[in-house]
């Protein structure tokens, strides 16, 4: 039966005992607890496990959850879904909560399931067994102790899994493709709480799906994905941060927009920007930094002579492995990208080439911001594409595998839902200013969806796909239980 301690303990925090009050009521509490594990865990609201649990990145995406199952097993997490629907509540599956789609909000009186119970991982050759709570931080260290690596995504804290389904992207797509493309296999508890193994040889259509849709049609408990030797020649990451004044935008990103119509790119180069605020260099104008990374003990003087002779305002050098690399972006543990308790919201645009005269209205718009806004950002990624484009993109749902440019604000601010409209007003402004005049529909990479894009801009406009994946949704969730993040109707 699964443990009260933690249920206990927040109802002394409370300053209640009352085990009959309306929440702790054996219709919610203790039927439930029959149901699971011993290892397994309830949190009720006036407990801390509840807080923790139901924290999210953005403190504005709200799911109603009113009580929180923290699962051990794969039967826990069946026999949860069970006890949801016997009870006509919804239910949402929780890791890293990072996701901040508005459709979240859609949740009311709610079952939440927290994954953090199942973390475990096992290495056998080129193949990694990861449990469905695992954060991708863990995933980068546990196998880099191993000697192994594989594609994974550029935030420590975040949920392993949830990028996964949604196509993920991160530092070493160049070389072994998406995230998503890594899947080998993946246990999945469907919305009646049947469970399944998903693979290219057992229920080949979804395994095509939840690569790209997968927050459609399940609860993924464990996958098996590809790993990959490290070698000592690619175990480094030399890393260069130029920042510059906003005069010098059109230059820096002139240079960036060569690399990306260059041909023979080298796999080992990405680079990344972003515009923010700093009133020690400009009290006025954003300043912008640029950086470049590359696998290797050293950037090629190819690659920084341009921005050196461009006189940065500051310039920061380093070199670390896989595992610090997510630190260069305040992406590690402990630091701020991971810390919650504001308001953060996500306008994703994908793009081909860097649109120099937006980016341009875009840095101005930042000018301009309101007090409230003024800790906010640009995050502009160009991860390197080299193997990600050699993947055909009919082979996944996840459809856009042509943009080379995942571009969007993060708009921070104080969790105030007085400020809530103006934030979206200034989002949805960048989003269309990023994308005016390029020719290009809207591509909304679907772990920033923001909640208001179109099914089509998410999962592709090719008309077969959302056919299929209409076709799949009627097959493996028939009664709509997974329609509360970017929902396939």
């Amino acid at each position: 039966m699964a443990s009260y301690i933690l249920w206990v303990v927040g109802a002394l925090t409370a300053g209640v005992l009352n085990i009959f009050s309306p929440i702790a009521r054996s219709d919610t509490g203790e039927e439930l607890a029959s149901l699971l594990s011993k290892g397994a865990e309830i949190y009720l609201p006036t407990s801390i496990g509840f807080k923790n649990a139901t924290a999210r990145w953005n403190a504005g995406t709200k799911p109603g959850i009113d009580i929180v199952v923290k699962v051990k097993t794969e039967q826990d997490v069946q026999n949860a879904i069970r006890y949801a629907n016997n009870h006509k509540k919804p239910f949402l599956a929780i890791s890293g909560a990072h996701g901040q789609t508005s459709t979240l909000n859609n949740i009311q009186s709610g079952l939440g399931i927290w994954m953090r119970g199942m973390t475990g991982i096992k290495i056998e050759g080129h193949i990694a067994n990861l449990g469905g709570g695992i954060e991708n931080g863990e995933v980068i260290r546990e196998l880099w102790s191993a000697g192994k690596q594989t594609s994974t995504t550029a935030c420590d804290c975040a949920g392993f899994v949830a990028p996964v389904l949604g196509g993920g992207h991160g530092w070493l797509q160049g070389r072994y493709g998406l995230p998503a493309d890594q899947l080998i296999s993946a246990r999945l508890v469907l919305g009646n709480g049947t469970a399944i193994t998903v693979s290219e040889y057992d229920h080949k259509d979804l395994f095509w799906a939840i690569r790209g849709a997968g927050h459609n049609y399940g609860i993924v408990t464990e996958l098996e994905i590809k790993v990959y030797d490290r070698e000592p020649e690619q175990d480094q990451w030399a890393t260069a941060a130029f920042t510059f004044r906003h005069d010098q935008l059109e230059a820096v990103f002139a240079i960036g927009n060569q690399w990306l119509t260059n041909a023979t790119r080298p796999i080992e180069l990405t680079h990344y920007g972003t515009i923010a605020l700093d009133l020690a260099i400009d009290p006025i104008m954003p300043v912008f930094t640029f950086y470049v990374f590359w696998q290797g003990q050293s950037i090629p003087a190819i690659y920084t002579d341009p921005f050196y002779a461009l006189k940065p305002v500051n310039i920061v050098r380093k070199v670390t492995d896989l595992v610090g690399m997510n630190t260069h972006l305040a992406a590690g543990y402990g630091m701020a990208v991971c810390e919650k308790g504001y308001s953060h919201l996500l306008y994703p645009v994908s793009l081909d080439t860097w649109p120099i005269a937006n980016l341009r209205k875009v840095l101005e718009l930042f000018s301009s911001l309101p007090p409230e806004f003024r800790n906010s950002a640009m995050l502009l990624e160009a991860y390197a594409t080299n193997r990600v484009n050699e993947i055909h993109a009919d082979s996944t749902a996840f459809a856009d595998r042509s943009s080379q440019l995942l571009l969007s604000p993060v708009l921070t601010y104080a969790p105030n839902s007085s400020l809530d409209n103006a934030a979206f007003s200034i989002g949805e402004n960048i989003r269309k200013t990023l994308i005016e005049g390029t020719g290009k529909r809207l591509i909304t990479y679907v772990n920033y969806a923001h909640g208001d894009e179109s099914l089509e801009s998410i999962y592709g406009y090719d008309s077969w796909r959302l056919e299929k994946l209409k076709r799949l949704k009627r097959e493996y969730d028939p009664e709509g239980r997974f329609n509360f993040y970017s929902p396939i109707k």
